[in-house]
């Protein structure tokens, strides 16, 4: 498992942060605020009416009425009535009320706030994502799809609880204990002394406790993330998981993950329980302190019945709003903890993009020269100072062992990376300083790797840019892929919406699909990457025939194994441990005997 990561920001600086996706709903959170300023003042006035209530059956006249006696005489006076048969109906009234008004107050705050934190939370969750599709190539290399998708799903949900549960139960329970102590400080305010003895010791625990919630919440991220890996992978090659037997491996992977995730989670839940415990001590100590000093005779002697009940009971109320504050610190810090991943992925800097040349079609000159190129993160060279001049409406082969550096050429011709050294071009413009998605718009790759989206064949054909591409110009490109016969044949045709990556279609169907989109695109460079691997030796030949139609009048570049599908190919370029070892036409490279007939021969052989 991944080490605890450090922490680079405090928890004001975090929640500030995530307050700045509130702003927009300023006005609602206002709404929220007097909801819950309703719901704290309630509370109050509640622990105001055992003053009525106790004064009324004490039958004491000199002492100051509360807040709820005096509304209640300005609103029906009592007339010829006592004070206890004037209470007797006034009370119960006044409860009632009171639980009406503070019920109002409660939903007004619960249900703004709830909107505005889901708001703030869909807000987040789609600037992650849109985060995710401009984000660098490295940034992909450095994560695996499952950590990626648990940071969109999970960690997004632990901000829920921030963004949610913490904020509400931050201001309802906040203002209550503003309200209440602002209302024992009117009644006495020595009284309230004590309290606020007991105050930096309920704040040194929550700190205290704060900071092992961080690190727990960090680390279950993380074990969550390797959860969704392995369940990702087992799940998505099952096959593979009980032909090879390993399931047994990908059941230790899990076992390890989910037990790390339970151990860090029950030591959250250790914390979590301890603290709550503690902090409801030091509030019963305060309160037994309280009431002993409250007994006193030199105290009682300013003080009704009413009065001291009253303060007793806004000084009880306060043990459940603090508590609930000190209980909210777990789902306060799994949600910064969340947060402060969050922010760290959407403070990187996106793709690089600051080209300004805009052209309609490229011509399709491609000339790389004198390029070479390390991934990110490592010092080998998978490309060693390699120089290819392509022509327009030229087809390049480039054919080597596995390896050796053909697939990673196109990953520079589509910037996923930029040259170490060295420099591209296409119609000699500098690849960076095309715009990007202006740049990949000359492009359309059909890789050995095919993906298809849970839609419809349709959508799938005519992705991205080309959903607009009418019924007609799809069926011709499917039917140029010799992909039509077997659309056809299913459910709805084109309509049919595919399984998961086109699960329920063969390895060739998928290919010729994928075959179809680029097609379709009608780009001015086309690069095949083992396009035809997955097709049987019938379909391979019907499909070059069709791709060789598509090459017409376009730039080409073919990355095959299979050299028998590149003996036509205007110039073939032979690549071996990132470097170009021979270039020439199908039979002056056989004539060479070099590397290229070793491999076509050892394939005829084969």
């Amino acid at each position: 498992m991944s080490n605890d990561r450090k922490q680079t920001v405090s928890d004001w600086q975090l929640y500030t942060r995530l307050m700045g996706y509130v702003a927009p709903y300023w006005y609602i959170f206002v709404f929220s605020i007097l909801g819950y300023l309703i719901y704290s003042l309630s509370s109050v006035l509640l622990a105001d009416m055992m003053q009525f209530l106790l004064d009324a059956l004490s039958g004491a006249d000199d002492v100051k009425p509360g807040f709820v006696a005096r509304a209640a005489y300005a609103i029906v006076p009592p007339g010829e009535m006592g004070a206890q048969e004037y209470a007797r109906i006034a009370v119960p009234v006044a409860a009632v009320t009171l639980a009406m008004v503070r019920a109002m107050g409660f939903f007004v705050g619960t249900y703004f706030m709830n909107h505005i934190a889901r708001n703030m939370v869909h807000a987040i969750r789609c600037e992650l994502f849109d985060k995710m599709l401009v984000a660098p190539s490295s940034y992909y290399d450095s994560y695996s799809s499952g950590v990626l998708i648990s940071k969109i799903t999970f960690n997004v949900e632990q901000v829920t609880g921030a963004a949610t549960k913490a904020l509400k139960i931050i201001v309802r329970e906040g203002l209550t204990v503003v309200a209440l102590l602002s209302y024992m400080i009117y009644l006495n305010w020595r009284l309230c002394l004590v309290f606020f003895a007991v105050a930096p010791l309920i704040a040194f625990v929550v700190t205290i406790v704060g900071k092992h919630f961080r690190r727990y919440s960090r680390r279950i991220q993380d074990s969550m993330g390797q959860v969704t890996q392995v369940s990702s992978e087992s799940i998505g090659a099952y096959k593979e998981v009980r032909i090879f037997g390993g399931r047994a491996h990908q059941q230790s992977l899990f076992h390890q993950a989910s037990e790390y995730n339970r151990s860090q989670s029950l030591k959250l839940a250790f914390a979590e329980a301890v603290s709550t415990p503690v902090i409801q001590g030091l509030l019963a100590t305060a309160l037994a302190v309280l009431i002993y000093f409250a007994m006193a005779p030199d105290i009682m002697a300013g003080f009704s019945a009413g009065l001291l009940v009253a303060f007793l009971t806004a000084a009880a109320q306060l043990g459940k709003p603090v508590r609930q504050l000190s209980s909210i610190q777990s789902v306060l810090q799994r949600g910064l903890a969340a947060a402060e991943d969050i922010f760290a992925q959407l403070d990187l800097e996106d793709e690089p993009d600051r080209g300004t040349v805009y052209t309609e079609r490229a011509r399709g000159a491609i000339s790389i020269a004198n390029v070479s190129f390390a991934y990110p993160g490592s010092d080998h060279n998978v490309l060693k100072n390699i120089s290819i001049d392509i022509s327009p409406g030229q087809t390049v082969a480039l054919v080597g062992r596995s390896g050796s550096g053909k697939t990673t050429l196109v990953n520079l011709l589509a910037r996923f990376y930029t040259p170490g050294s060295g420099s591209i071009s296409l119609d000699g413009v500098a690849l960076q300083d095309y715009q990007l998605d202006n740049l990949r718009s000359q492009f359309s790759i059909v890789s050995q790797n095919v993906t298809l989206f849970h839609d419809t064949v349709q959508h799938n054909i005519a992705y991205g840019e080309m959903a607009g591409a009418s019924r007609e110009a799809v069926r011709e490109a499917a039917e140029a892929a010799y992909a039509l016969e077997f659309i056809e044949a299913l459910p709805q045709g084109f309509d049919t919406r595919l399984g998961d990556d086109g699960a329920g279609l063969s390895g060739g169907q998928r290919q010729r699909l994928a075959i179809a989109r680029a097609i379709l695109k009608n780009a001015p460079v086309l690069i095949l990457d083992e396009a035809t691997s997955a097709l049987d030796n019938e379909s391979e030949h019907r499909i070059q025939r069709a791709l060789e139609n598509s090459m017409e009048g376009r730039t080409t570049l073919v990355i095959a194994h299979r050299l028998s599908t590149v003996e036509h190919a205007d110039t073939i370029v032979v690549m071996d441990g990132g470097e170009i070892v021979a270039t020439g036409s199908h039979q002056q490279l056989l004539e060479q005997g070099g590397l290229y007939s070793q491999l076509y021969h050892q394939e005829f052989i084969d």
